[in-house]
């Protein structure tokens, strides 16, 4: 029987007793920093990373995978001094952690733009490669300007087929990626896809390992490694990444999907205390980005819509968002989920695809919500349905909402699309990503929307002034 079909029963009965036993099959440990003792012969190399990934104002956090044992340190300096010292704690990857770590670097100063080396077993793992970071400033200044790149959908074949793929080839656009130099790199789901057959094909023991090999296999990969130590990297998920086509919160397996995605990821926050998920906020000079989680929570979309309760994000994720969304003092406020936000149904007989329009009363609650409390700067963006367009949604008393839609890297462009009232000129029908530009004086910041093809040259390009998301 197929996971999702049995998950209802696993879940009402013993959820807890199987994921120990799913867990016990993917390693003894499944920590993001294993710090056991891994024994004494360490001769590994970085087989993927180093990624920075979240920064604050005085932390940042490395991740990087291994490919076998190995004692990793970090050296790091601010970038305008001459190489320094530091005395990092050492942590050993091993198999129980799948080779892969979250290395944390305290003590840091606001506002500054850091160099770091990483050394297994005392050697550069990567001599001459620059890495670097930059973390958060501590006062309010003039901000500097954020250049972000986005895109979702990447699919890898398998070894077996990857010769004759033309997903083995479509790879090269993450040099393009990285040859922008992006500050931040966000990722808005289907980065790793699950097969069917890693869920119903053998034992449902053997499902972890299988759900790991996915992750693994895409992280190691040659032509990301580039990007991935380019600027600063944050994820979310999609339906690819947390199960079987289209999943929802009924999958059994989703406190394992948690699990890999902090092991893969260094977002640096996930959920909330008793809440699971993969949602975060993080901030990159004057835009807060809010990392969604469509999955962990979510109800069926095909459920009646006039169902009591139904819900794509779940109700103290939402409230998590509003919350957060109100104390932010940020110029721009970008929201990010794997699943459209702002779409809608092509037809009252449609559902035309997955998106927070199969959700109208909580979406239109929200809006709502954002309207009466006057939370300016918010700008949605989104993944998931293998091609590019912005909408843009009227409201009567506040600034138009929009939201940019990009997709897909890597994975095969979609052959029937069909977008509801997208803005005229935006939609783009090949492989691309985008990149979202903020910048400007302070009382001129601007929005730059850009999407490119995959060789880098420019499809089309959209400024938003800061002042014109403002409430009136």
């Amino acid at each position: 029987m197929p996971l999702r079909e049995c998950a209802p029963r696993f879940v009402s009965r013993r959820p807890m007793i199987l994921f120990r036993l799913l867990a016990r099959a993917l390693g003894a440990s499944c920590v993001l920093v294993p710090m056991c003792c891994v024994g004494n012969a360490f001769s590994a190399g970085i087989s993927s990373g180093p990624m920075a990934g979240y920064s604050g104002r005085d932390r940042a956090d490395i991740w990087l995978m291994t490919d076998g044992d190995a004692r990793i340190a970090i050296d790091f300096w601010p970038a305008r001094q001459a190489q320094g010292t530091s005395r990092p704690e050492v942590v050993e990857t091993s198999a129980a952690g799948g080779h892969a770590a979250v290395v944390r670097l305290d003590g840091l100063r606001p506002g500054t733009r850091y160099r770091y080396r990483v050394r297994i077993d005392g050697r550069d793992a990567l001599p001459g490669v620059p890495l670097g970071f930059v973390t958060q400033p501590a006062v309010a200044r003039a901000p500097r300007d954020v250049s972000l790149a986005t895109g979702s959908c990447a699919y890898l074949a398998d070894e077996s087929d990857r010769a004759g793929s033309e997903s083995a080839t479509a790879f090269g656009i993450f040099d393009v990626i990285a040859a922008r130099r992006p500050d931040v790199m966000l990722w808005l789901g289907d980065t790793v896809y699950f097969r069917d057959a890693d869920f119903d094909g053998g034992s449902v023991a053997n499902v972890p390992a299988r759900m790991n090999g996915r992750w693994a296999s895409t992280r190691t990969y040659a032509p990301l490694q580039r990007l991935l130590r380019t600027g600063q990297h944050y994820g979310i998920w999609d339906d690819h990444e947390f199960g079987p086509n289209d999943a929802d919160g009924s999958f059994v397996l989703k406190p394992m999907s948690n699990y890999l995605f902090r092991r893969y990821w260094a977002n640096g926050r996930y959920g909330l205390p008793g809440v699971p998920g993969i949602f975060s906020k993080v901030s990159y000079e004057d835009v807060d980005l809010f990392l969604l989680d469509d999955r962990t929570h979510r109800d069926d979309d095909d459920l009646p819509d006039d169902m009591p309760g139904k819900s794509m994000l779940g109700a103290a994720q939402l409230a998590w968002l509003k919350d957060e969304l109100a104390r932010s003092r940020a110029t721009f406020k970008l929201i990010a989920n794997g699943s459209r936000m702002l779409s809608d149904r092509p037809n009252a007989e449609r559902r035309g695809g997955e998106g927070w329009h199969n959700h109208p009363a909580e979406r239109r609650a929200f809006i709502d919500w954002l309207t009466a409390n006057r939370i300016d700067g918010v700008v949605f963006v989104s993944g998931d349905i293998h091609y590019t367009h912005m909408t843009e949604r009227e409201r009567a008393d506040s600034y138009p909402l929009v939201e940019l839609t990009c997709s897909p890297l890597t994975s095969n462009v979609h052959p029937r699309p069909n977008p509801v009232r997208p803005v005229e000129g935006t939609v783009a029908l090949e492989r691309n990503f985008c990149t979202m530009d903020f910048r400007g004086a302070p009382d001129a910041r601007e929005l730059v929307i850009a999407v490119w093809r995959a060789d880098g040259s420019r499809l089309w390009q959209r400024r938003y002034a800061a002042s014109a998301l403002r409430s009136r």
